[in-house]
């Protein structure tokens, strides 16, 4: 489904004017009017919003792959896209470059991501995929939240460090994917820690914690290894950030 029907869809289902679905978002109604008519294009951050304020799942605006070809046309694209932000480390990658990089029709890109923030975006919940069904696993068997990150996130993120870095370093995408970040954490705890939705500021300054120790650790060029990276945590959080225990 084209973003400007989801939108259009999402918004009748919710039963809500453009007026009144603009005014969640804290934007104007014309700007809604212009997704639905394909007169504009919200970028990551207003895809993100849209999914924090009306509680929806974080690849709700992935694109639906029906066939393998278009599996594999979107993967060698994410690929390339990586691979474009690499080589470029402070000006946004062009969607030519990164149809150099995928060698393929720029046409054939943009037919599958019309835009930069659309690439941000999908990259962004492929390269998450993996991270966050281990950790959702992990959740809910365990309620030890600070052990789950340090035991179990720690290592998913170092398998992922040369990309992570990427992300954490480009200027152009580094706001994108740690909004994504505190949307997702934000949305685990909730689903999983049922009292963190009675202690919001606690919950808040837990992901802050979090990102903040992730941000730090995978903006090194060469991160320390996990060991050590564990240990520091251990040390630098010996009483509990928060208590949702009963």
């Amino acid at each position: 489904m084209a973003l400007s029907n989801q939108i259009k869809a999402l918004r009748k289902s919710l039963g809500l004017t453009q007026q009144a679905f603009a005014d969640q978002l804290f934007i104007s109604y014309q700007s809604v009017s212009s997704w639905e008519r394909e007169k504009g294009h919200h970028t990551a951050e207003m895809m993100l919003t849209i999914i924090d304020t009306f509680d929806l799942p974080l690849n709700f605006f992935m694109p639906n792959a029906h066939t393998q070809d278009a599996v594999d046309d979107e993967q060698r694209i994410l690929a390339a896209f990586i691979k474009s932000m690499t080589a470029s480390a402070v000006k946004a990658p062009s969607m030519s470059t990164v149809a150099n990089f995928a060698g393929l029709p720029q046409t054939h890109v943009t037919h599958y991501f019309p835009t930069f923030d659309d690439l941000a975006y999908a990259t962004i919940n492929a390269v998450d995929d993996n991270i966050k069904a281990t950790v959702e696993s992990r959740l809910a068997v365990n309620d030890d939240i600070l052990a789950i990150f340090v035991q179990d996130l720690a290592p998913l993120l170092y398998q992922e460090h040369a990309v992570l870095h990427i992300l954490y370093t480009r200027p152009y995408i580094r706001g994108v994917w740690v909004q994504f970040l505190k949307a997702k954490y934000k949305s685990l705890l909730l689903k999983y820690q049922p009292a963190a939705a009675n202690d919001i500021l606690g919950t808040e300054y837990f992901i802050e914690t979090l990102t903040g120790f992730i941000s730090v650790w995978m903006s090194q060029e060469t991160p320390e290894p996990i060991a050590a990276y564990q240990n520091r945590i251990q040390q630098l959080t010996t009483r509990a950030i928060v208590n949702w225990h009963d």
